[in-house]
């Protein structure tokens, strides 16, 4: 009787555990579906393009984040408003912001760096930065085959970071290495990858390339300049 009695008791609690459980993933997926609407809304009034609505979608989106803290693709979203409207000091909170979440990604390393250099006039703490973004790009292309579809943006971003560096031999070389073209399979693969890497990046002076990272150029780009990845 008194084991019957401890089943019985066992399976009760068991029963209200699983219920419990369901409930939470429940809860939970209804609260990630709740912020996920919320910062699509905030992209579609954004993108209207009126300063107005752009602010009402920054809003929206500080809300986003109020609810879910670590919601990395909200941060991006705003970045890309807060460019538009050229907000560099708020734009440089975000990039800190994505930083704290995302410290293994080496692009928002790179444009703190040029932000630190361009805006805050901080050389020194801007190639910090580079440095830091060097190792970390080091790694990655150390641990990714040349297959993988983030190769390409993660070797371009690589090569911009290294002429921020001021390493402008070693920027020529990964690009013009004879094995290079080997890593792409295709000639029309890496010859689209030569020429965005030449016109975009090797033939714009380091000045130039610091600026277009840490300033809007003709009102504001549509996104921040680099970020190639890990949108979650």
């Amino acid at each position: 009787m008194i084991m019957k009695m401890k089943l019985h008791i066992y399976s009760f609690i068991t029963s209200c555990l699983l219920l419990l459980s369901c409930n939470s993933k429940a809860e939970k997926d209804n609260f990630n579906k709740q912020v996920r609407q919320l910062n699509d809304s905030a992209v579609a009034i954004g993108s209207l393009g009126d300063t107005a609505k752009i602010m009402v979608a920054i809003e929206l989106l500080n809300k986003v984040i109020a609810m879910k803290p670590d919601y990395y693709l909200a941060y991006w979203n705003k970045l890309t408003f807060q460019y538009r409207l050229g907000l560099m000091d708020d734009a440089f909170a975000t990039l800190k912001s994505m930083e704290q979440i995302n410290p293994e990604n080496p692009d928002l390393k790179t444009m703190i760096g040029a932000i630190l250099e361009q805006n805050k006039k901080d050389s020194i703490q801007a190639m910090t930065k580079y440095k830091e973004a060097d190792l970390l790009y080091r790694n990655i292309l150390d641990t990714i085959s040349p297959n993988c579809l983030s190769y390409q943006s993660t070797m371009i971003n690589y090569i911009l970071n290294l002429k921020l560096l001021g390493e402008n031999f070693d920027a020529d070389s990964i690009l013009h290495s004879p094995t290079q073209n080997d890593y792409y399979g295709k000639e029309e693969i890496y010859e689209a990858f030569r020429q965005f890497a030449e016109n975009n990046l090797m033939k714009k002076t380091r000045e130039e390339l610091v600026k277009m990272i840490s300033q809007p150029s003709g009102g504001g780009p549509e996104t921040p300049p680099i970020e190639s990845s890990l949108l979650n």
